[in-house]
């Protein structure tokens, strides 16, 4: 079953301010939400859809550049200079 978040649930969830989430929704941007009345609820499965579909930087643990192979391709270039 979905759980659903109240916007200021939300706003602690993702750190992010009451304004910011309903600027989101006048601009059609943010996690899908629903209206109940005068009420405004955030899916807990749409809110996960959200954030995978996000932008991400970094590398994940398994493609990380082991420590040693980092410091000799600094060493090469150094050397040249």
């Amino acid at each position: 079953m979905n759980q659903f978040l109240t916007e200021i649930e939300l706003s602690d969830r993702i750190h992010v301010s009451l304004a910011t989430l309903r600027r989101w929704r006048l601009e059609n941007q943010g996690p899908k939400f629903r209206k109940l009345g005068s009420l405004v609820r955030y899916g807990e499965y749409d809110l996960t859809l959200w954030m995978e579909a996000q932008p991400s930087g970094g590398m994940g643990e398994m493609e990380r550049i082991p420590p040693a192979s980092i410091h000799s391709g600094r060493d090469r270039i150094q050397k040249r200079g």
